[in-house]
């Protein structure tokens, strides 16, 4: 979609001003898919180039370092904007070429002879303003559980401040949600040990003894699923054994929480001022520009349950 703007042309100097011919650029890129290099320690680089009726390129040079050093991602930072001052660290270039580029111009630790710049706007105002949304890759059933998100809602059954759609043990039992599903041979009927119409994978006690069912180990082995009678029938399962281990326990099933994520960043500039570096001093203002939008890689987003209202997120790059 082809995005137009309000231009005022302004010029600098107070005594004289350029009555020559000015060529009007409408810095208007049908594709605002943004692209990046990563150069750790040097300033990073989004840009975007266009060479269907014109070589033309628009790019952010940023220093910033609220901005990840990764190629492949802007920021993780989903909670708050980004927000900085166009300056001499922070720049907007407009470029048009006498040839074609590719991404080489931008990304090659030695700039390219060629080809030619034709014209050049560089900024001399503005702020940029870069929001960021996370995107499951796999938006269906997220945390692999058996249980489609939307069956889940935002609950948090444990209160481990991970909502029951991204938390592999819903119920905080050490026992994981997708072993606590179904009886042997039924993919219908979520199982319920006790008949308590609470269903096992959301039941703390699922045998309804009296004793919770991450209580229900031993000290040489504390996974639940593990302590067996001769039957081959976990205690945790068997109304008939209701005893308590005391002593300090594991929690297994505070394991990595993984999903595959992306991370979709819009850049916006606000009062965006755009010199021509002809020497006319024209300067080309926009009220708000929307530079695009980045999208980074798949990337791992590990989620870790801590203590209730606390989670800790980490990421890794591919």
């Amino acid at each position: 979609m082809r995005n137009y703007f309000y231009i005022i042309f302004l010029f600098l100097g107070f005594t004289s001003c350029d009555d020559g011919d000015i060529i009007i650029n409408n810095f208007d890129f049908e594709d605002d898919s943004i692209e990046s290099c990563a150069k750790v320690g040097r300033p990073k680089v989004f840009f975007i180039i266009n060479s269907d009726d014109i070589f033309e390129s628009i790019s952010l040079v940023t220093n910033n370092t609220a901005i990840s050093e990764l190629a492949s991602i802007l920021t993780i930072n989903t909670e708050t904007d980004i927000s900085f001052n166009l300056d001499s660290n922070n720049k907007i270039n407009y470029r048009v070429y006498d040839g074609s580029i590719t991404t080489d111009y931008f990304c090659n630790s030695l700039p390219p002879s060629g080809p030619k710049v034709i014209q050049e706007f560089v900024s001399v105002g503005g702020t940029v303003k870069i929001s960021t949304t996370r995107i499951y890759l796999d938006s269906t059933d997220s945390d692999g559980d058996g249980i489609k998100d939307a069956d889940e809602f935002d609950g948090d059954t444990d209160d481990d401040g991970i909502p029951n759609k991204f938390d592999i043990d819903d119920d905080g039992d050490n026992v994981l949600t997708s072993t606590e599903l179904y009886a042997t041979g039924d993919n219908t009927v979520f199982q319920d040990t006790d008949q308590d119409d609470k269903p096992n994978y959301l039941d703390k006690d699922d045998d309804g003894d009296g004793i919770l069912t991450r209580e229900e180990i031993t000290a040489g082995d504390q996974l639940p699923t593990a302590n067996v009678n001769d039957e081959n029938l976990a205690n945790y399962l068997n109304f008939d054994i209701a005893e308590r281990f005391t002593g300090d326990i594991t929690d297994i099933t505070t394991r990595d929480n993984v999903f595959n994520v992306k991370y979709t960043s819009v850049i916006n500039i606000e009062n965006l001022q755009l010199q021509n570096q002809d020497g006319t001093g024209e300067v080309i203002s926009f009220e708000s520009y929307r530079l695009g939008e980045y999208n980074s890689n798949s990337t791992p987003l590990i989620i870790v349950p801590t203590t209730p209202d606390t989670d800790i997120e980490t990421e890794t790059e591919n």
